[in-house]
């Protein structure tokens, strides 16, 4: 199997993953709340390693590769359609490593379900009719 595929099934899984969790989540129960946050932590990690890898399958040279780039890099090669969308994921993911409070844990937990999961969702539609 190759790299990029390897990594893209990996992708596909932890979305999959996340979207059961995403499922669950009313906005009420803690635990449903932290597992949908890791979940999302892990599924965030694989975007950006897994787009990282399409580019080099494709030949698209990167000038580095911080998570930041990578997706502008996406967005202007119409991987994905919403570039600010992905910014924001990309402030709520470094935000979860640091999260002290509850009121925020659920603004993101909210954000996860209501925007990121379906943005997710795209990518890996796109991805999946490029590899």
């Amino acid at each position: 199997m190759r790299k990029i595929q390897y990594k893209f099934t990996n992708l596909k899984k932890a979305y999959q993953r996340l979207v059961e969790v995403a499922n669950l989540y009313d906005g009420k129960n803690e635990i449903i709340r932290d597992s949908l946050i890791q979940r999302f932590e892990f599924t965030y990690e694989l975007t950006h390693k897994t787009l990282q890898e399409f580019f080099k399958y494709s030949g698209i040279t990167m000038e580095n590769s911080f998570p930041r780039m990578i997706y502008k890099k996406a967005y202007a090669n119409h991987l994905i359609d919403n570039d600010k969308i992905w910014i924001n994921l990309l402030e709520d993911r470094n935000a979860t490593s640091h999260l002290y409070s509850e009121q925020i844990a659920n603004e993101i937990a909210h954000r996860i379900v209501t925007d990121y999961v379906e943005v997710i969702g795209k990518l890996i539609e796109k991805l999946d009719e490029l590899i």
